[in-house]
């Protein structure tokens, strides 16, 4: 099947991305509580809403983000700056009038919202706030395609993830008796086409054992025993969420065992420096 090319808000994604990786140590956890009802649906099983979609949800808030503007004391031409980026970012475009801020003389508070630049800026604010469940959506996606790329925190976030699930696997089991082994683990699920086809070409078709990376692309080689591996075993409380796989070559995923959450940072710059 054809990748749909989309507008991706990478400025916001980046900005999100960043922060959800500075802060997982402190807010990680909380997340998986906030959405463990969610949770529990994508780690039976791959589905495109991943557990570390929820946690980038639960960090992203545009309404927020633009209340602790003003809470800031930032002016009015810098809060639209970041409206503007933000929507052009998301690809929403208001038919709105530009807030003049030159000739806009202010009252006797300087700046806010009674003035002439601050009524129209409200408008802004007003259409941010109205569409701040489709914003907050797309900024997520963009996030997770770039947090989908760093192995070392999906690495992370699975580990605190299974113990999530050795602290639930009780209730899972409950809910979701079919998805549970005699021994209280996540069964094994079968790979979709379209998880399958992210992991090969995110880590460029090549094995993910940094002592190996031999390539799995059928370009040098016409057999190839590629596999898709979990990062945090089953054994191990690992899950079938989308985020816990990695692309290995046969020899390597056999020798990894169900013993070992190795990964590894290594990928291919866009270019070395000297």
């Amino acid at each position: 099947m054809r990748l749909k090319e989309e507008h991706l808000a990478l400025t916001s994604g980046i900005g999100l991305a960043g922060f959800a990786v500075s802060h997982f140590s402190e807010a990680g956890r909380s997340a998986m509580e906030e959405f463990k009802d969610e949770i529990f649906q994508c780690i039976v099983k791959p589905t495109r809403t991943t557990a570390v979609h929820y946690y980038l949800g639960y960090l992203q808030n545009i309404s927020e983000e633009i209340s602790q503007l003003r809470d800031a004391g930032m002016e009015n031409e810098y809060t639209y700056s970041f409206i503007q980026r933000t929507l052009d970012g998301v690809g929403l475009k208001p038919e709105l009038t530009e807030p003049v801020f030159d000739s806009c003389a202010g009252n006797e508070y300087g700046h806010d919202d009674d003035c002439s630049c601050g009524l129209e800026l409200k408008k802004w604010k007003d259409f941010v706030e109205g569409n701040s469940v489709e914003i907050d959506k797309l900024i997520v996606h963009s996030a997770f395609q770039v947090i989908f790329r760093d192995r070392v925190f999906l690495h992370d976030f699975n580990l605190e993830l299974s113990m999530f699930i050795e602290d639930y696997i009780e209730d899972i089991k409950e809910e979701k008796p079919e998805y549970v082994t005699s021994k209280n683990r996540i069964k094994r699920s079968s790979f979709p086409e379209w998880l399958k086809n992210a992991v090969f070409y995110r880590d460029m078709g090549t094995c993910s054992n940094p002592d190996c990376r031999c390539d799995l692309t059928k370009l040098i080689r016409t057999v190839t025993n590629k596999h898709i591996d979990h990062i945090v075993p089953l054994k191990l409380f690992g899950s079938n969420d989308a985020s816990n796989f990695q692309l290995m070559c046969e020899p390597c995923n056999t020798s990894k065992g169900a013993r070992s959450t190795a990964t590894s940072s290594v990928n291919v710059p866009f270019w070395n420096l000297d």
